[in-house]
């Protein structure tokens, strides 16, 4: 029998009147470096203070290789603290990702921050890692409900029923965004998120007061009971000028703080207490504002700077109302889900309008009107198409005629990869394989900037401000939120998604209750292939 044991993180977080401090830990490169032993070191100080709910362990911040987290994990949680530890879908398969989660289950590690992942850097082994993203972190969080229930498998033909795991699930959010679509995106997401299983939210990084408060008010709005907690980064000038070029995905420093920050650094101190005391005040406008905890990371940040934060918080907490126009650092023309509220710098619970502009896109227009004509099952031309599609399916030649004239017409209008599992439907007609560098079919990531893509800034917008401005033409932007949507079945890489569609064997034909001909499976039917993605 496993030993279990009380997840202190989990009640500190979930006790209505608490407030839980994370202490972030990056993990470096190498088995036997000095990074990692002053991560077991914090992690023995944070214990012995008292202070602190648990460790933070990143995986791969970046996208850069480091030392795996769970390793890690296991040792701090020996010096008597709770890990927390980052699982980003980069890197991983799914079935990666199955085997992750028993590992950490068997080692009593129950805690997880589900992320999607920063796309790999130029750092890896003779170039940039080929990225996976087989899972988004919407998708990963069902996969973590269905093991916390019990997962079914089908062993020697006979049905098992796992025994159920206990994970704690927090997800990261971003509402530091500029666009009205890009906001408006990342809350899309964060409903799905919530939807799927998340018990916990951490934003990324961000100095605008009015912003964290947006927050609160959505989660009001929506009558969400989840805790969330603020990343309170203690902010030195390097990294400061990191996060306003836009190099470190998601984090968000304007102008305004920079200069602020690069005066306090002509100080004697190079700045140190006017960092510590944001830190602080952060802190405390969190804590006024009703969040649940705050995760306090920072470049080597020691466990004494970590301490003076909370005590210098907590002291500072009553008065928090007059520390929000310490946080005023609102973005370019930045939209905003609420109105202003002048008096207090803040909200007020009225909604903004929406000002950004649709785009009317005549491929949009017309894969609309197609799909109207030959998918929707209302259709005069569906029941035709569902009586042929067995016949084509049987037969190589039509098959491959039609595959043929799909893949290149879809190629010329939307870039199709023949995937055989087509999203497009999803993306208001736009290809997340060919358009999206992380084939994100539930929302857009965290990591845009100014409506650009993360990884191609300045050169192509996301796929998903694109989308939602096609969406808006016609007034079902808000549609982005409403379904989930499964992963790529990778069995069906190369194939006809039209006949898969007909054939019952895609997400959108389960979803829509279209069964296979005579209950076929897939691989009864040849619809799958070997090759490779």
């Amino acid at each position: 029998m496993l030993r279990e044991r009380e997840n202190k993180l989990k009640a500190s977080i979930t006790r209505p009147d608490g407030f839980c401090l994370i202490w972030e830990q990056i993990p470096g490169l190498g088995a036997f470096e000095l990074r990692q032993e002053s991560v077991l070191a914090n992690a023995r100080k944070a214990a012995r203070g008292g202070k602190v709910c648990a460790i933070s362990v990143t995986d791969n911040p970046g996208g850069n290789p480091a030392i795996a987290n769970e390793v890690l994990s296991a040792e701090i949680r020996k010096q008597g603290i709770e890990p927390l530890v980052h699982i980003a879908f980069r890197d991983r398969s799914r079935n990666q990702c199955e085997s992750l989660l028993y590992q950490l289950a068997a080692m009593g590690i129950n805690n997880l921050l589900v992320l999607t992942g920063d796309y790999p850097s130029t750092r890896g082994f003779q170039g940039t890692s080929r990225p996976v993203f087989d899972l988004d972190s919407v998708n990963g969080l069902q996969l973590i409900s269905a093991m916390n229930r019990g997962m079914e498998h089908e062993i020697m033909r006979k049905k098992t029923t796992l025994a159920p795991t206990d994970f704690f699930c927090g997800v990261a959010f971003s509402p530091f965004k500029q666009e009205e679509a890009e906001v408006l995106g990342q809350y899309y997401k964060l409903k799905k998120k919530i939807e799927a299983g998340a018990d916990f939210v951490i934003t990324q990084v961000g100095y605008d007061a009015r912003k964290l408060h947006e927050l609160v008010l959505w989660l009001k709005l929506h009558e969400y009971k989840i805790p969330v907690l603020i990343s309170d980064y203690v902010l030195p000038p390097a990294a400061a000028r990191a996060m306003h070029a836009n190099h470190v995905p998601g984090c968000v420093v304007t102008d305004k703080l920079l200069a602020r920050i690069t005066r306090e650094s002509a100080g004697a101190d190079k700045g140190r207490q006017a960092r510590l005391e944001r830190a602080a005040r952060l802190y405390a406008i969190a804590r006024g504002m009703g969040f649940s905890g705050a995760s306090v990371s920072g470049q080597d940040l020691p466990y004494d700077d970590v301490e003076h934060v909370i005590g210098k918080g907590e002291e500072l907490a009553p008065f928090w109302p007059g520390l929000v126009r310490d946080f005023d650092y609102p973005q370019q023309k930045g939209f905003y889900l609420f109105e202003k509220d002048e008096k207090t710098g803040l909200n007020r619970e009225a909604l903004a309008p929406r000002t950004q502009k649709p785009y009317h896109s005549p491929v949009y227009y017309f894969s609309r009107a197609v799909h109207t004509v030959v998918f929707d099952p209302g259709s005069p031309l569906f029941g035709a198409m569902s009586r042929l599609a067995p016949f084509v399916d049987r037969s190589d030649l039509p098959k491959k005629v039609l595959g043929s004239f799909e893949f290149w017409s879809k190629s010329a209008l939307y870039g199709c990869q023949n995937c055989g599992d087509c999203a497009l439907y999803d993306v208001a007609y736009l290809c997340p394989v060919s358009q999206c560098p992380k084939d994100q079919r539930n929302g857009p990531c965290g990591g845009s900037f100014e409506g650009w893509c993360e990884i191609y800034h300045n050169q192509k917008k996301c796929i998903w401000v694109r989308a939602y401005r096609r969406l808006k033409s016609q007034g079902r932007e808000d549609t982005i939120g409403e379904e989930i949507v499964p992963p790529c079945d990778w069995q069906l890489w190369q194939t006809s998604s039209w006949l898969n569609f007909y054939m019952g064997r895609d997400h959108l034909s389960k979803k829509l209750g279209i069964k296979p001909p005579g209950g076929a499976h897939p691989k009864d039917t040849g619809a799958g292939k070997t090759t490779s993605p």
